[in-house]
C-alpha cells in the first residue's frame, strides 16, 4: 500500500503555490487571545516563528479552547507561509483540523486535514503517522470506515516506534467496528490497546478504552461487565481530574446498574454525572442524565419525580438540535405515559418520534410499538394490526441496512479470498431476507384483501382477530430467531475470537471455554423454545405443561426448591392457539426465573393452570418471606410478562401475597382462549 503523496509525484503545484503566496498575507488578522504563562517568555523572544505560535495553539488544546487552537494555528499557518515552511503549514492545518474534528465537526476538518497531507508528505514518519491517524478518525466520524480502516492501517506502518499513537490506533479501530455491531472485533482492539497502555504517562488512551469497552458490553446488555469496565475508567479519570469523562463514566455507570435493577446505586451515579455536568458547564451531557433519572425514578415507582425530568430531557434535547437525540428522549416519556395509563399522552407522543430530526428506523419501529399497546388497549384491533405491520416493515429495513454496511465494510477491508467468503455469505443472507420480505408484503397485502373481502361477506371479528394474529405471527418467526439465538451466538464468536487472538492468559483459557459451552447449550436452548413456540403439533394444554415440567426441573432441579404444577385431567386435551400457548409458557419462563433469582427462602413453588371455559389462568407462587423492602417490582422481567400476557389480549397482575394460599411473590395471568 502505498504511504501517501511524495513530495515530487504531484504535489509540485501545491508547493510552488504555498512559496509564492504574497507576504502580505500574513498578519492581517485581528488580535490573538493572551498567551499563557508559560510560554510568555518564549513568544515575547519569538513573537512571529511559526514553531512558536504553533506551541500556543497546542497549549491551548489541553483546556480545549476554541479561540486558542484556531486563532494560534491560523496565525502559525499565516507565519509559515510567510517563511516558506510549508511543514510547519501542515502541522498547523492538520492542528487545527483535528481540533474541529474533537469539536464534533468532522466536515470542516476533513479539508484541513487532506491538505495538511499534502504539506506533510516529505515530513518524517511520525508526523505523517498522526495526520494519517486524525484523517482517519474524521472519516470514522463521517461514516466511512473503509477509509478510515485503511488510514489507521498506514499510520500504524509509519508510528511503530510510537506506542501511544498504535494504542490510539487500536482503540479508534475498535470504534469503527463498534459502529459496525461487530464487537467481537471491536473488544479484540480494545484489548489490544490496553496491552500497550500501562506506563503511558497521563494520556487518557487507556481510560477511554476501558470506557469503550463498557460501551461494549453495555450495548449486548451484559451489565456486569459494562459495570466494571466503566470503574476501572473512572478511576483513572478521577486520577487524572478530567471532569467530563467523569460526567460521562458516571452517566454510563448508572446506566448499567440500571440495567441490573440496582436502582439506588443507578440513582446515586446519575445524580453524580448531573452535579459534574452541571457545575462544569457541560450542557451536552445534561439532556441524557436526565432521561436516566427520569427512567430510574420510574422504576423506582416515583412517578412525580419521572415526570419532572422526562419533558425536561425532551425540551433540552430539542433545544440543542442534536440529530437522533429527540427520538429517544421521546421514546421514555410515551413509555413513562404509557406506563401510568394515560393513553392519549403516550399516542401523541408516541406519533411525534417519526417526525423527530434526525429519528432512525430503529426508533421509528419502537414508536410504532407503542402505538400498537395504546391501539391493543382500546380494542382497535385493525390500527394495532396497521401498527404491527409498520413496526416490523421497519425492523426489517433495519436488518437488511446493517446487513448492506457490513458487507460493504467487509468488502473495503479485506483483500483474501476468505474476506470474499464472508461477503458472499453475508449477500445470500441479505438475499434470503430480501426474499423474506418480499413474502411478508405479499401475506401482509392478502390479509388485507381477505379481512375487506370477510367484512363485505359479513365474516365475524373473532375470525379476522385470528387472521390478523396468524399473519403476525409469520412475520415474528424471522425475528425471534435474530433477536433470541443471534446474540448468543454472536457472544460465542466473541469469545472464541478472543480466544484464537491469544488475548487470556493459560490460567484463564479454561474458564473462557466452560463459558463458551455454557453460551452454546443455552443457545440450543433458545433455539428449541422457538421450535417448539411455532411448531402446530404443540397447540394443545398437555404440550405446554410438559414444556412447564422440563423448564422447572432444568432451572431447580438442583437446588432444594420444590416445584408442584397442578393442573386438571380434562384440560391436556385442550387446543390452544399458538400465540397464547407461547405467551404462557414465556411469562412461566420468567416467573420461575424469578423465584431462582430473588426467593433465597422459598422451599416451596405452586404452579396451577386452570380453565374456565373462557379463558386460561396460570398463576406461579412461591412461599418465601415478603422482605420489608420488596425488590422486584420495577425489573424488567415484571415488564415483560405484562407486554406478553397484553399482546395476546390477557390480564396480568404481580406481587407478594397476590395468590390466596402463598405469602411470597405471585404471578397471576388470564389470557383468553379464543
Amino acid at each position: 500500500m502505498r504511504s501517501g503523496p511524495r513530495f515530487g509525484e504531484y504535489s509540485w503545484g501545491v508547493i510552488f503555490a504555498l512559496l509564492l503566496r504574497p507576504a502580505s498575507g500574513y498578519g492581517q488578522a485581528g488580535p490573538l487571545p493572551p498567551v499563557p504563562d508559560s510560554l510568555r517568555a518564549v513568544v515575547a523572544a519569538k513573537p512571529a516563528d511559526a514553531a512558536t505560535l504553533l506551541r500556543v495553539a497546542q497549549a491551548y488544546l489541553e483546556p480545549f479552547d476554541s479561540v486558542g487552537v484556531v486563532a494560534y494555528a491560523q496565525a502559525a499557518e499565516r507565519a509559515a507561509y510567510h517563511t516558506r515552511q510549508p511543514l510547519l503549514a501542515g502541522r498547523a492545518l492538520d492542528l487545527r483540523g483535528d481540533y474541529y474534528r474533537q469539536a464534533g465537526q468532522p466536515r470542516l476538518a476533513l479539508p484541513l486535514l487532506r491538505r495538511a497531507g499534502e504539506l506533510l508528505a516529505t515530513a518524517p514518519a511520525g508526523q505523517q503517522a498522526q495526520q494519517r491517524y486524525h484523517l482517519g478518525m474524521a472519516y470514522g466520524d463521517l461514516g466511512q470506515p473503509g477509509r478510515a480502516l485503511a488510514l489507521y492501517r498506514e499510520a500504524g506502518r509509519l508510528g511503530t516506534a510510537d506506542r501511544h499513537l498504535r494504542a490510539d490506533i487500536y482503540n479508534s479501530r475498535g470504534l469503527v467496528y463498534y459502529r459496525q455491531h461487530r464487537f467481537d472485533s471491536a473488544v479484540v482492539n480494545y484489548f489490544r490497546a490496553l496491552r500497550l497502555t500501562p506506563g503511558l504517562p497521563g494520556t487518557g488512551t487507556e481510560s477511554a478504552t476501558l470506557g469503550n469497552l463498557g460501551l461494549v458490553y453495555l450495548r449486548q446488555r451484559r451489565w456486569a461487565e459494562a459495570a466494571h469496565y466503566f470503574r476501572a475508567g473512572k478511576a483513572l479519570e478521577a486520577a487524572q481530574g478530567d471532569t467530563m469523562a467523569l460526567a460521562s463514566s458516571w452517566q454510563y455507570l448508572g446506566q448499567a446498574l440500571l440495567g441490573r435493577d440496582s436502582l439506588p446505586a443507578a440513582l446515586h451515579c446519575l445524580r453524580l454525572s448531573e452535579r459534574l455536568a452541571r457545575r462544569s458547564h457541560l450542557a451536552n451531557y445534561l439532556p441524557d442524565a436526565w432521561r436516566l433519572l427520569g427512567q430510574t425514578y420510574q422504576r423506582l415507582a416515583q412517578p412525580d419525580s419521572a415526570r419532572a425530568y422526562l419533558p425536561r430531557a425532551v425540551a433540552a434535547q430539542r433545544q440543542r438540535g442534536a440529530a437522533g437525540m429527540v427520538a429517544g428522549a421521546l421514546h421514555a416519556l410515551a413509555g413513562f405515559y404509557l406506563q401510568q395509563g394515560q393513553w392519549a399522552l403516550a399516542e401523541q407522543t408516541a406519533r411525534q418520534i417519526a417526525t423527530a430530526p434526525g429519528t432512525n428506523l430503529g426508533w421509528q419501529a419502537q414508536g410504532w410499538g407503542i402505538l400498537r399497546q395504546v391501539a391493543l388497549h382500546r380494542a382497535d384491533y385493525p390500527a394495532a394490526y396497521a401498527a404491527l405491520a409498520h413496526e416490523r416493515a421497519l425492523q426489517d429495513s433495519l436488518r437488511a441496512r446493517d446487513n448492506h454496511e457490513l458487507t460493504e465494510a467487509l468488502r473495503n477491508e479485506y483483500e483474501t479470498d476468505q474476506a470474499q467468503t464472508q461477503v458472499q455469505a453475508l449477500r445470500r443472507e441479505g438475499e434470503v431476507l430480501r426474499l423474506q420480505s418480499q413474502r411478508q408484503t405479499l401475506a401482509t397485502a392478502l390479509g388485507a384483501v381477505v379481512l375487506l373481502a370477510g367484512a363485505g361477506l359479513g365474516l365475524g371479528a373473532y375470525r379476522r382477530r385470528q387472521l390478523r394474529r396468524e399473519l403476525a405471527l409469520r412475520t415474528r418467526l424471522s425475528a425471534d430467531l435474530h433477536d433470541e439465538v443471534g446474540g448468543l451466538l454472536t457472544q460465542i464468536a466473541m469469545q472464541t475470537n478472543l480466544l484464537g487472538a491469544g488475548l487470556y492468559p493459560p490460567a484463564e483459557q479454561q474458564a473462557q471455554l466452560a463459558e463458551v459451552a455454557a453460551t452454546s447449550r443455552a443457545a440450543a436452548a433458545q433455539l428449541q423454545d422457538v421450535v417448539w413456540g411455532y411448531d402446530a403439533h404443540n397447540d394443545h394444554t398437555g404440550s405446554l405443561l410438559d414444556r412447564m415440567r422440563d423448564y422447572a426441573h432444568e432451572l431447580l432441579g438442583s437446588t432444594d426448591v420444590s416445584v408442584v404444577i397442578e393442573a386438571a385431567p380434562a384440560l391436556t386435551a385442550r387446543a390452544l392457539p399458538v400465540e397464547t400457548r407461547r405467551a404462557v409458557y414465556l411469562i412461566y419462563k420468567e416467573a420461575l426465573h424469578n423465584v431462582a433469582k430473588h426467593a433465597r427462602h422459598a422451599q416451596h413453588v405452586a404452579v396451577t393452570l386452570a380453565s374456565d371455559g373462557a379463558a386460561l389462568h396460570l398463576t406461579v407462587a412461591d412461599d418465601g418471606p415478603t422482605p420489608p423492602h420488596p425488590p422486584r417490582a420495577s425489573g424488567h422481567g415484571l415488564r415483560n410478562m405484562q407486554a406478553r400476557a397484553a399482546a395476546v389480549g390477557g390480564t396480568f397482575a404481580a406481587g407478594y401475597g397476590t395468590v390466596p394460599g402463598q405469602p411470597g411473590w405471585g404471578v397471576q395471568v388470564r389470557v383468553p382462549l379464543g
